[in-house]
């Protein structure tokens, strides 16, 4: 399996501005050989040339098209060629997934590629072979760069730059196992992604099974073979986060976004955006990478906290749509929600860990008495936590029903040793539920219907 394993790097200002200067040519290249590959497309639409459909269609069609726009502008010399080469692949990528949607070669259908704006998002330098064009020397990276005229020479010569790790790689980075290397820019920092190859653990025998049922008044509450219930609370920093986040994009959008009148060498007219817009979209920048970087900590740590206590975490296939009552609703339902990360992140981890991941089929659960089997004709509404079976009087908690029947429907399915305790029943005998607070996970008091109660001390037993 591969790794990313993502260093912050110490940057100065020359620096920065020699990779910002490389992502930008790199960028330019990429939104140039878009505009060949729209007037390639007319032309076979209306002439069915084979040739055109040969550069804009196959993988390195386009990626041959450089050496010859190195020779019409000079400055893509500047750049490493494997940067270069990856900015044409990344485009030959776009058309071809464009393609299999058209054809049925993928489940949703995507757009073509579009141009890219260099301010907006910062186009990434890939050098994608092991240790050619960059090198490390104790934290020292040095980064290979395109051909620059030597003065005294009046030749050509190889330029580079260095930089440095901001921290020690961790004990188990290997560098004979590195791929490749991405520089990436998030806000004003820098980061080096290392792709490493490491090998996948044999799969562990199924011991503890947990079943979790994703939903939006939490990440998901899980029941598991253990007789324990778990509801995972959704992290209490995205409200705050999110909140700041349209404060200051508020305040950024007051401001005139083309309020300077600039000249350019070349004597065209440029306007700029005003001093307090740059300012208050630097601190947005910097909002949302915080949002990343700790919405990333959360599932992670979740993650690695299910599987110590599980062998196997099968996860509902529910897919959140936002089918909120109002429109602010909605958007929060679909900004918060983080079910699709987390089902990508437990996969992940289970297969660094050699433990198992899956899905099961969630139509039905939740109306679905886990007792008697009795569904309720017309459904539960979503805002009744609590409900009793109209058949054999049992009393349920909405999502503790629902992960109780996604745990039988696994068991079936699933041989575990203790999948035939009595009977074949699922019960829950202690209920808990985990918080982040941004160290870990924090077991908080046990929950009474449905909620945490305040009054409990650790775990609720039931009787």
């Amino acid at each position: 399996m591969q790794s990313a394993l993502k260093m912050l790097l110490e940057v100065d200002e020359h620096t920065a501005a020699v990779l910002d200067g490389q992502s930008r040519i790199a960028n330019w290249l990429y939104n140039h050989l878009l505009e060949e590959a729209n007037t390639l497309r007319e032309k076979f639409r209306s002439t069915q040339d084979p040739e055109a459909a040969k550069v804009l269609y196959t993988k390195r069609g386009l990626r041959n098209r450089i050496p010859m726009l190195k020779k019409e502008y000079p400055f893509l010399r500047t750049v490493y060629s494997s940067v270069l080469k990856n900015a044409a692949l990344r485009l030959s990528s776009a058309i071809q997934e464009y393609q299999k949607g058209r054809h049925g070669g993928r489940a949703k259908r995507v757009n073509w590629p579009k141009f890219r704006s260099w301010k907006r998002k910062w186009f990434s330098l890939q050098y994608d072979e092991p240790w050619k064009g960059f090198r490390l020397d104790g934290r020292t990276l040095v980064l290979s760069l395109g051909m620059a005229m030597d003065e005294a020479t009046g030749k050509r010569k190889q330029v580079h730059v260095s930089t440095r790790l901001a921290e020690p790689l961790p004990d188990w980075f290997d560098s004979d196992k590195v791929r490749q290397l991405r520089i990436v820019k998030e806000g004003r920092l820098f980061y080096a992604v290392f792709t490493v190859e490491r090998p996948v653990p044999s799969r562990r025998p199924v011991g503890r099974v947990i079943a979790l049922d994703p939903n939006h008044k939490n990440l998901g509450y899980g029941v598991g073979t253990d007789g324990v219930a778990t509801e995972i609370l959704n992290p209490w920093f995205l409200k705050i986060l999110d909140r700041r986040i349209d404060e200051v994009k508020s305040l950024r959008d007051r401001c005139q976004r083309k309020s300077v009148r600039a000249v350019r060498e070349d004597g065209t007219e440029a306007w700029l955006p005003s001093r307090r817009w740059r300012k208050l979209n630097v601190r947005l920048e910097e909002l949302w990478r915080v949002r990343r970087e700790q919405t990333k900590v959360y599932l992670r740590t979740v993650a690695n906290r299910l599987y110590r206590e599980y062998d196997a975490v099968f996860v509902g296939d529910y897919a959140p749509h936002g089918g909120g009552i109002s429109r602010g609703m909605r958007r929060a339902m679909n900004n918060q929600s983080l079910i699709g990360r987390f089902k990508e992140t437990l996969a992940w981890v289970a297969t660094r860990s050699g433990k198992v991941y899956g899905e099961w089929d969630e139509d039905g659960s939740t109306r679905t008495c886990h007792a008697c089997h009795y569904k309720v004709p017309e459904g539960i509404p979503p805002e009744v936590r609590e409900w009793t079976c109209p058949e054999c009087g049992s009393r349920h908690l909405r999502d503790e029903n629902a992960a109780m029947n996604g745990l039988a429907q696994v068991l079936k399915k699933v041989e575990v040793p203790c999948s035939g305790r009595l009977g074949g029943r699922v019960a829950v005998w202690t209920r808990r539920a985990w918080r982040f607070d941004g160290l870990g996970i924090a077991e908080m008091p046990g929950i009474v219907g449905g909620r945490v109660g305040d009054h409990a001390a650790g775990r609720q037993e039931i009787k």
